[in-house]
């Protein structure tokens, strides 16, 4: 299914990764179950493997099904409830968003050894900004798929990853509601 790393490398299980894209696709083929859901794709986890499936064509793969379940997500609430329950979800996303951006760079996350590089993160942000009520940012796929690198004096992983989801469902919102 994806390509194999090198015997000498680590890699995702492949059987475990196998039965999750068959979960996805089962969802896939009938939208009404709730077997998965975009939260669950983007924080899913796999044990690693010598030789196992190579880590980034797994992530990317899965980034991109999250993103394409999110937007499916978001147009069946719209039409359940209507796009004003989802255009008050994306303005709240906006103001945590914007109560971030507002921050100094120290208070936006909290430090942590082995965390994400700073200098990383910091060039994500630089590209980040609320205007107008309208989020301007990289696509939804590529803040998912970001790499920010190691660092023994770096930034909160955790909650680095809960901004990034943040992001990304609300670029996927603000594109639904356009």
């Amino acid at each position: 299914m994806f390509p194999l790393g090198l015997d000498d490398l680590q890699g995702y299980h492949p059987q475990q990764v196998n039965a999750f894209v068959q979960r996805i696709k089962l969802q896939f083929d009938d939208p009404s179950r709730d077997l998965m859901t975009a939260s669950i794709v983007s924080s899913v986890r796999f044990d690693l493997i010598q030789g196992g499936y190579q880590i980034a064509t797994v992530d990317q793969t899965l980034a991109k099904l999250a993103d394409t379940l999110e937007v499916r997500e978001i147009s069946q609430r719209i039409i359940r409830v209507g796009k004003a329950g989802v255009l008050e979800e994306l303005t709240h996303n906006l103001q945590v968003i914007s109560d971030i951006l507002d921050q100094k760079p120290s208070e936006m996350f909290k430090k942590a050894s082995n965390g994400y590089s700073k200098k990383l993160v910091f060039e994500l942000l630089d590209t980040v900004r609320v205007t107008r009520g309208k989020l301007i940012s990289p696509s939804a796929f590529e803040i998912r798929t970001r790499e920010f690198g190691r660092s023994s004096s770096g930034l909160s992983r955790v909650e680095v990853n809960e901004f990034c989801s943040l992001l990304a469902s609300a670029i996927n919102k603000q594109s639904a509601l356009s």
